[in-house]
C-alpha cells in the first residue's frame, strides 16, 4: 500500500469497510478498485453483483466479519438507458407461450423455498438467498440518482400515510446518511420496506406516524433514512444488512471497538416485521441507551481534541503574532539605528565642512595678513613724496581704539576690512613708533612671509562685521575696486566703528 496516494488509501479503506473484504487479500481489493478505475461506487456495485474479482486460493480462508455487520454500499452512477425495439405481436405471443411453463415452475420453486425458509431459518444463511428479497430483486428498478430515489420514497410515504413532515427523512443516499452519522457521531435508523408485504401500510400508518415514535427520533437527533427494496440502492442495503423480513429497521452507529477499522459504522439492532409502537420504542430505547455512553465518550474525546487543536491553533497564532511583533520591533530598531547613523554621518559631514571652512578661513586670514603686512611696511615712518596717506581711527568691538595709516591711492576699502579681520595676526605698530624701529631685515621678512603664504582655493571670504562711519552714519561697502582716497569719509582722515553682523539661522 506504500505506492498508493492518500486518496486511493481512503477509497481502499472505505471499500474494505463496506464489503468486509478479507484482510489477507488486500491486493485483491486493490485489483478490484483498479479495474473499476478507483470508482468506489462502481466497485461496490460490481462486488455485490458478481462477487470478488479474483479470489486468492493460496491465502488462508477469509476471516469472518466481526460483529456488528458492515453497512451497504453507495448507489452506482446510473448508466444511459438504451431502448430496444418493440417486438411484434406474434413474437411476443410465441415468447409468452414458451416462457409460461418456466414462469410457473419458477413461482412454484420460489413458494417452496419460501416455505422451507420459514420452517428452517438456517437455510437462508447457508444459501445466501433470503426469500424476502427474491421478489424485490425481480421488481427492482433501474438505478437512478440516490437523492431522487430518496425524494420519491418520501413522497410515496407521505401519500400513503396521508400526512406530510411527520418524520424528517434524510434527503439523500444511504452512503451520504452513513457518512453524516459517522462524522457527527449520531445514530442512523435504516428503514427498509417492500410493497409485497401487507404489513407495510399498516406499519407506516400506525407505528411510524405515532407521535411518540416521531418525538423519540427527534429528541435523540437520529438520522432516519428510508428505502423501498424495489430500488437498486435499498435492495443492496437489504442484502448487506442480512434483511429477512419486512418492514425492517436497523440502528447503526459509530463503533470504535473494531480493531481492524477503528472508525467503522456497525448495526446495533435489527427490528424486523410488524410490531406495535410501544415495542418499537422499547427496542429502540434499549439499543440507543446501550450505545449512547460510548458515543458520548467519543464525542467528549473529539471535543477535547477539537479544544486541544483550537488551543494549539491559538498558541501558534499567538506565537506567530509574537514573532511578527519581534520582527517589527527589530525592523523599527534597525530603522532607528539607520536613521541615527545617517543623522550622525550628516552631522559629521556638517562638522567636517565647518572645520574645513574654518581651516580655509584661517589660511585666508594668514594670506591676507601677509599681504597687508607687506603693504604696511612700505610706509612706516614718513611717507615718500607724492604718496597719499590716510589716517584712520578704528574702534573695535572690544572697545579698543587703534589708529593706523593706509596708502589712500593704492589700497581699497576692502583692504581696510581685511586689516580689521586680520588684526589679531597683524598687531601693526602704533602711530607713535618712529621709522627707525623697523629695520631692513623686518621689511625683508614681511615680504618673504607674503610670498610664502598662499590663497586657499575654492574659498570666498565673507566678513561678519560692518565698518560704519558715525557722523553721519554710513556703512562702508566691501569694495575692492574703490580706493580709500575716493571715499570722502576716509580721506584724508576717517573715523570708523566695527559693528558685528547678526547671522540669520
Amino acid at each position: 500500500m506504500e505506492y498508493l496516494d492518500p486518496l486511493q488509501v481512503e477509497t481502499l479503506q472505505q471499500f474494505i469497510t463496506i464489503t468486509s473484504w478479507p484482510e489477507n487479500d488486500i491486493e485483491g481489493a486493490i485489483q478490484m478498485l483498479t479495474v473499476c478505475q478507483w470508482n468506489v461506487e462502481l466497485a461496490l456495485t460490481r462486488y455485490f453483483d458478481e462477487g470478488p474479482l479474483r479470489p486468492n486460493p493460496n491465502g488462508p480462508p477469509p476471516r469472518p466479519p466481526t460483529p456488528p455487520p458492515i453497512i451497504a454500499p453507495r448507489l452506482p452512477t446510473p448508466t444511459p438507458r438504451t431502448i430496444a425495439p418493440r417486438p411484434s405481436f406474434l413474437t411476443s405471443a410465441i415468447t409468452s407461450i414458451i416462457l409460461f411453463p418456466l414462469s410457473v415452475v419458477s413461482k412454484l420453486a420460489h413458494s417452496a423455498y419460501y416455505i422451507f425458509a420459514m420452517l428452517f431459518p438456517f437455510l437462508p444463511r447457508l444459501t445466501g438467498l433470503y426469500p424476502a428479497n427474491l421478489g424485490a430483486a425481480r421488481s427492482q428498478r433501474r438505478s437512478i440518482n440516490p437523492r431522487d430515489t430518496a425524494a420519491r420514497f418520501i413522497r410515496d410515504f407521505e401519500e400513503e400515510v396521508g400526512q406530510s413532515d411527520v418524520l424528517a427523512f434524510f434527503e439523500g443516499g444511504y452512503t451520504q446518511a452513513l457518512d453524516q452519522a459517522k462524522r457527527e457521531l449520531r445514530f442512523l435508523i435504516v428503514l427498509l420496506q417492500s410493497d409485497e408485504h401487507d404489513d407495510t401500510t399498516k406499519f407506516n400508518k400506525e407505528v411510524l406516524t405515532n407521535p411518540d415514535v416521531a418525538k423519540f427520533i427527534k429528541e435523540h437527533d437520529i438520522i432516519l433514512w428510508g428505502g423501498n427494496v424495489r430500488e437498486s440502492e435499498a435492495y443492496q442495503v437489504a442484502n448487506a444488512l442480512s434483511c429477512t423480513r419486512y418492514p425492517f429497521l436497523g440502528v447503526i452507529a459509530h463503533t470504535p471497538a473494531s480493531t481492524s477499522h477503528p472508525s467503522a459504522m456497525s448495526i446495533h439492532a435489527r427490528l424486523q416485521g410488524y410490531m406495535p409502537a410501544s415495542s418499537l420504542l422499547a427496542n429502540l430505547n434499549t439499543a440507543i441507551s446501550r450505545h449512547e455512553p460510548i458515543l458520548g465518550r467519543i464525542r467528549a474525546e473529539r471535543s477535547e481534541q477539537e479544544a486541544a487543536r483550537a488551543i494549539r491553533a491559538a498558541q501558534d497564532s499567538a506565537y506567530e503574532a509574537s514573532l511578527a511583533a519581534d520582527r517589527e520591533r527589530e525592523r523599527v530598531r534597525e530603522e532607528q539605528e539607520r536613521i541615527e547613523q545617517e543623522r550622525a554621518a550628516e552631522q559629521e559631514r556638517i562638522e567636517q565642512e565647518k572645520r574645513d571652512l574654518e581651516a580655509r578661513k584661517e589660511a585666508y586670514k594668514k594670506w591676507r595678513a601677509a599681504q597687508i603686512k607687506s603693504q604696511m611696511v612700505e610706509f612706516v615712518g614718513a611717507p615718500p613724496p607724492g604718496v597719499k596717506v590716510a589716517r584712520i581711527s578704528i574702534r573695535l568691538t572690544s572697545g579698543d581704539r587703534i589708529v593706523t595709516r593706509f596708502l589712500a591711492d593704492k589700497q581699497s576699502i576692502e583692504d581696510v576690512y581685511g586689516f580689521v579681520e586680520c588684526y589679531d595676526l597683524l598687531h601693526p605698530p602704533a602711530e607713535s613708533l618712529t621709522p627707525h624701529l623697523l629695520a631692513e631685515s623686518t621689511t625683508s621678512a614681511a615680504a618673504s612671509e607674503a610670498a610664502a603664504a598662499e590663497k586657499p582655493e575654492n574659498y570666498t571670504h565673507t566678513y561678519k562685521f560692518n565698518l560704519v562711519s558715525p557722523m553721519p552714519r554710513f556703512v562702508l561697502p566691501v569694495d575692492s575696486n574703490k580706493l580709500i582716497c575716493d571715499e570722502k569719509t576716509l580721506w584724508p582722515n576717517g573715523n570708523l566703528i566695527v559693528e558685528e553682523v547678526e547671522e540669520n539661522d
